[in-house]
């Protein structure tokens, strides 16, 4: 019966396929063309090169044939020398697998690491040989095929390391080379030597380990870097001794550019800068500041891990409590009111600070009330007038008050300490006046719950020693009371 059955399935294949040749469609077109993509995806094209060849020149001849409508016959022989080619490479790529398998191995290394693009002469000469190698396989010339690999892979790791060289490091070459075209070393030696070290460096990490580079990668980042700066520095110096010992770019220029932005990074960690004995002072105490900033930070993550360990632990204790009573209580319902209240209250607050810059004012907590302290708000000196200029600043302050249309709002003036305390604390005064007015007048405040108070230059909340920290002193803050 089985065999009965495979007559049968062979008569019906026989059948389909003299259908197709009645029809000018032999089905071993689809059949070869399949199985040479599959053999290429098995990269058969590099393992068996002859018999891989064979069978796609057979596929072409045939293609051609046909489209110039010779016969069937002549046809499907074409096609059948090209199925049968195509399954002689394959046996002769799987047995270059188990017998060449390190040369395979390292050819795909020097693939992985570009050597095609990266080092196309030492990959020419390497890929011939490897070539040479599989096409004596092919021959059945195992001795040979063998002496061919063992060369291969020699030309193969070399192709592979200087691909890998030229990667990581080209750039860091390049860049080199134009500080050495451009006499950097002149202006600037200890930085480009700098980075030549650091070239070197990278260089022995890949020859001692070319298949771990993170820190050869990382030595020749820092070796571009330095190149870069060294051609900057070179570029400064070079330009500022052309100019005249004195008057616009000479080398006092130069270096009140250099104290200009440590200044100003100073006066924002309310500090003093002095350069009269150099940047040494003022960069000690930018140092100390943010190590102090940094503990500062860290005590606070350590209480904020320890307030939320407390409140998981009151929240575990209202679920034990809730169990017991069998039900949610009226304490454990108002608890949670607070809760969701305050939730809200976090997100209003995170919402309005985030419309405003840094320049504009800044906006946080104190105890149950809120604080909008405008840094930005622009008076006229000795003046209490709200302009134009405060237009689009007064506006979002308009937006943050609607957010809490029941609370009552103080608003505060404050000064810098210049003037006398008595003009300081009138115009203070003045000032807060200014605005609750127009509050009044443009954000619908009901006047009745809103009031104004001026310090003149009692809370300062910066040093009054600098050009920024007065800045930030003059300001009015809006200190929302909710719950009122």
């Amino acid at each position: 019966m089985a065999d009965r059955f495979r007559i049968q399935v062979a008569l019906i294949a026989l059948y389909v396929a003299s259908m197709a040749l009645a029809q000018g469609k032999d089905p071993l077109f689809d059949t070869l063309s399949a199985a040479i993509e599959k053999s290429r995806g098995e990269r058969v094209d590099v393992l068996a090169p002859t018999g891989f060849q064979a069978a796609v020149a057979a596929l072409q001849s045939a293609q051609k044939d046909a489209a110039a409508g010779r016969k069937p016959d002549r046809i499907h022989a074409e096609l059948t020398t090209g199925v049968n080619a195509i399954s002689e490479a394959n046996r002769s790529a799987a047995g270059a697998k188990a017998s060449l398998q390190e040369a395979i191995s390292t050819r795909a290394d020097a693939v992985s690491a570009s050597a095609p693009k990266f080092a196309p002469e030492q990959w020419q000469k390497a890929a011939a040989r490897f070539n040479e190698a599989m096409v004596a396989l092919e021959r059945k010339d195992d001795a040979n095929a063998k002496r061919r690999a063992a060369e291969s892979i020699v030309l193969l790791r070399d192709a592979e390391l200087v691909a890998i060289k030229t990667g990581l490091l080209g750039e860091a070459r390049s860049l080199i080379a134009q500080a050495d075209a451009a006499k950097v070393e002149k202006f600037a030696p200890r930085t480009l030597q700098a980075a030549k070290r650091n070239l070197a460096q990278a260089e022995q990490e890949i020859a001692s380990n070319r298949y771990d580079t993170s820190v050869a990668k990382n030595l020749a980042s820092q070796a571009a870097y330095e190149a870069r700066h060294a051609l900057y520095l070179a570029g400064v110096i070079s330009a500022t001794l052309q100019k005249p010992k004195e008057g616009p770019g000479g080398v006092e220029d130069l270096i009140l550019s250099w104290e200009e932005p440590l200044g100003k990074v100073a006066s924002a960690m309310e500090l003093q800068p002095k350069f009269d004995a150099g940047v040494g002072k003022t960069m000690q105490d930018i140092y100390a500041h943010a190590q102090q900033q940094e503990q500062q930070l860290r005590t606070l993550k350590r209480d904020v891990e320890d307030r939320n360990e407390q409140i998981a632990g009151l929240n575990a204790g209202m679920q034990r409590l809730e169990a017991k009573l069998g039900g949610v209580s009226e304490e454990r319902i108002a608890l949670q009111r607070r809760v969701d209240a305050q939730e809200r209250l976090r997100a209003n607050v995170a919402k309005i600070e985030g419309s405003f810059t840094a320049n504009e004012g800044r906006v946080y907590r104190q105890g149950d009330d809120v604080v909008i302290s405008l840094t930005g708000i622009k008076f006229a000196s000795g003046r209490s007038t709200i302009d134009a200029t405060n237009a689009a600043l007064m506006t979002k302050v308009q937006q943050a008050l609607a957010t809490f249309p029941d609370a009552s709002v103080v608003v505060e003036g404050h000064t810098d300490s210049n003037g006398t305390d008595a003009a300081n604390l009138i115009l203070s005064q003045d000032r807060a006046d200014a605005v609750s007015k127009y509050l009044i007048a443009n954000a619908g405040v009901n006047a009745g719950r809103i009031s104004a108070i001026g310090y003149g230059e009692a809370k300062p909340v910066a040093t009054n020693e600098t050009a920024d920290g007065r800045a930030r002193n003059r300001r009015i803050d809006l200190v929302v009371h909710l719950g009122q």
